[in-house]
């Protein structure tokens, strides 16, 4: 996540030196009851830092997909177990033209499975219920899972949503694994500190970007 956060931070610069969005990434997938929604998080990120060398490679690079695939996740009896993985490839049309394609390469990671039990995940998946709806009147699932297991859900409206996500921000802030992400971005990058008017700006824009790229920093509910 260190080095994603690099990447999107120097990306960011390119085009808008005090605007802390990027490219809108693509979201991993569950299945629920049948019924796929986009999440927030990344459950498979856990076991890809873990086994690193078990991370597929894609050969297409994209903005809106940094992590470099696509995970499926399904809930089933209260466990989450991943599905599948996809990744950009490309191939040739019938016009002989290179074009890009979503491809699954579930089978290449795991080839004796046809699902995993996602069992290094623990945090609160945030599930998107109604993403037609205008914002202010979506409802979001949460769901709490310690080591890929059910714990406790909750459905919240928008503004409850909102408080709920305020709050496990200013949480995450107090970890360590904060304090040095935030350390090392403010280090690493002393160069751009042009680009901002001053100190507590460029503070402000790191804290935002951390908290818009870092998709697991909910953990438990606290209440």
């Amino acid at each position: 996540m260190r080095n994603e956060l690099k990447i999107i931070f120097i990306l960011l610069f390119s085009f808008a030196f005090t605007n802390a969005n990027a490219t809108r990434q693509y979201p991993d997938k569950i299945i629920i009851d049948g019924e796929e929604y986009f999440i927030r998080n990344n459950p498979l990120e856990p076991y890809f830092e873990k086994y690193p060398d078990r991370k597929p490679k894609a050969t297409i690079m994209s903005s809106a997909l940094h992590r470099g695939y696509v995970a499926t996740f399904k809930l089933k009896n209260k466990k989450l177990y991943l599905v599948d993985i996809e990744i950009y490839s490309r191939k040739m049309d019938s016009d002989k033209r290179m074009e890009t394609e979503m491809v699954s390469v579930f089978k290449k990671v795991f080839p004796d499975e046809d699902e995993i039990l996602i069992d290094l995940y623990s945090g609160i998946l945030i599930v998107y219920l109604n993403q037609e709806e205008p914002y202010d009147r979506t409802s979001t699932l949460l769901i709490e899972f310690e080591n890929g297991i059910e714990k406790e859900r909750r459905i919240y409206g928008y503004e409850e949503y909102v408080e709920f996500m305020d709050t496990q921000f200013e949480l995450y802030k107090m970890t360590e694994k904060y304090k040095s992400e935030f350390i090392n971005l403010m280090k690493e990058d002393e160069d751009d500190d042009k680009y901002f008017e001053n100190k507590q700006e460029k503070e402000k824009f790191t804290e935002n970007l951390i908290r818009t790229y870092t998709p697991n920093f909910t953990s438990k509910f606290t209440e």
